[in-house]
């Protein structure tokens, strides 16, 4: 196997005008984005008349019915009291908050909300600064948590069950408009415990006017990694600096897992208990990536590389295609690149990508359980969803916001995010999601730095799992 060193484009050489803010990969799937990001996408208008009359409809066949459902048991306007949020995101997820927060509070003018933004470096992390915040006497009433940390959240009593509440009117219907996996996802042991508000997943983005060039048209939606390797040998052209790639690795756990999904292996076994790296199916994955950067030299080296910086290489053209969610969205709407399209991701064995969501929980600590039911579906409402379609976030969890005009203005089969959930399947979240992550992040790199083998590095990463299992099961996760 060739271990010579790999072409690895230089950051330097990025366009400094494209705006990409440093940030951390969060499973929401987004990533911080700065105020130059911010922006929506709205729909024209012929007239006044006819503004009004579609805001009329759109309250009567979105917003109108959900605040029928809201009327029925929901508290008295008058209700005094205080809710706080323990809450993630960033400058359009505040955006999106506070307009939410400003809604409710035009129905409950007397309740007081205090949102509490809190930096996630891992959800253990974010998990334990909540723990220690509940030990101090301070328990938030509304926990706002992606699926990386359900299982945690509940085997550390954060949260509490949501099945009652969604078993009225207004929960039915606000569940009846989100696609069936979402709300498993965000079930553990038959009990719901948040409610799903966004989500994202993996597809490939290929960059339309590299592919025009190259006289190469839109991969087939059924495509397979021979045809994905072919393509992106196609787009592979120039030496040095000047150098363009077919594909830019996602390189961080939730964009590498489509690649073992759709291989029909993953990380761990299906109970999320055991260590899945002896499978020859996860070898041969491992394989076929450090193929793509040590022998087929289709990718640069991403081990060293921030994984927010491969979405401005393929914006400034110098990677043909590369995998992401919808969050790309906001770095490509911020910096007036419009030439991309998706298309899903390459099937090996079997079609199948991974997709995360983030909900909305109510505290175990709750004083005030029906006011804050009533704040989760201000938080879930299609207005909320709506502004986010607008910002180019998340993919919104209503399916009719996903078939929206706003959300679907682009790009041109922007339609496959909403129907990846048809063979998508949930980021494996284990109790202790962070550690599993690190170990398997670290072996990786060392294969595709070249300095392991790939049989080598799985055989200590998997005694390494294991072992980080045992100690869970140990402490009773």
């Amino acid at each position: 196997m060739n271990s010579s060193p790999s072409p690895c484009l230089d950051l330097e050489d990025r366009d400094p005008t494209f705006h990409v803010p440093i940030a951390h990969h969060c499973q929401s799937k987004r990533v911080q984005a700065n105020k130059t990001f911010q922006g929506r996408t709205g729909l024209r208008r012929k007239s006044a008349q006819t503004s009004l009359l579609l805001a009329f409809t759109f309250l009567l066949t979105v917003g109108g019915r959900l605040s029928v459902s809201c009327a029925q048991n929901a508290p008295s306007p008058d209700t005094k009291g205080n809710l706080v949020l323990f809450d993630f995101g960033d400058a359009n997820d505040k955006q999106i908050r506070d307009a939410a927060i400003a809604r409710f509070n035009k129905r409950y003018p007397n309740v007081k909300v205090t949102d509490q933004f809190t930096p996630i470096s891992s959800w253990s992390d974010y998990l334990n600064k909540l723990v220690t915040q509940i030990a101090s006497g301070k328990a938030p009433d509304l926990i706002h948590i992606a699926t990386e940390g359900v299982q945690l959240a509940v085997r550390k009593n954060l949260v509490i069950p949501l099945d009652e509440l969604t078993s009225e009117p207004s929960g039915k219907e606000l569940l009846s408009d989100v696609d069936p996996s979402l709300v498993k996802g965000f079930s553990v042991e038959g009990k719901l415990y948040l409610v799903p508000v966004a989500w994202n997943n993996m597809m490939v983005y290929y960059n339309t006017k590299v592919f025009k060039d190259a006289g190469i048209a839109r991969p087939a939606d059924d495509w397979n990694w021979d045809d994905f390797l072919s393509i992106a040998k196609r787009l592979t052209s120039g030496e040095g600096p000047a150098k363009r790639f077919g594909f830019g690795i996602p390189y961080f756990n939730f964009g590498l897992t489509p690649f073992w999904y759709s291989n029909d292996t993953a990380v761990l076994k299906d109970d999320l208990r055991q260590s899945n790296l002896t499978d020859p199916k996860f070898l041969e994955v491992v394989k076929f990536l450090h193929g793509l950067v040590r022998e087929n030299g289709v990718s640069p080296d991403p081990a060293n590389t921030d994984p927010n910086a491969v979405f401005q290489l393929f914006a400034t053209g110098k990677i043909g295609m590369t995998g992401g969610g919808h969050w790309p969205m906001q770095f490509f709407k911020a910096n007036n690149f419009n030439d991309f399209d998706v298309v899903p991701w390459p099937k090996n064995k079997t079609q199948k990508t991974v997709f995360g969501a983030d909900g909305w929980g109510i505290s175990t600590k709750i004083k005030q359980k029906a006011i804050a039911w009533e704040m989760v579906k201000e938080l879930a409402s299609a207005e909320s969803q709506q502004q986010a379609a607008g910002l180019g976030v998340a993919i919104p969890a209503r399916r009719s916001v996903a078939e929206s005009k706003e959300f679907l203005a682009e790009p041109e089969h922007a339609a496959l995010f909403y129907e990846s959930l048809r063979y998508a399947a949930p980021v494996q979240a284990s109790a202790n999601y962070a550690e599993v992550e690190r170990i398997l992040m670290q072996h990786l790199s060392q294969v595709m730095a070249g300095e392991v083998k790939p049989e080598e590095a799985l055989k200590s990463a998997n005694e390494e799992l294991s072992a980080a299992m045992e100690q869970q099961a140990a402490e009773g996760q």
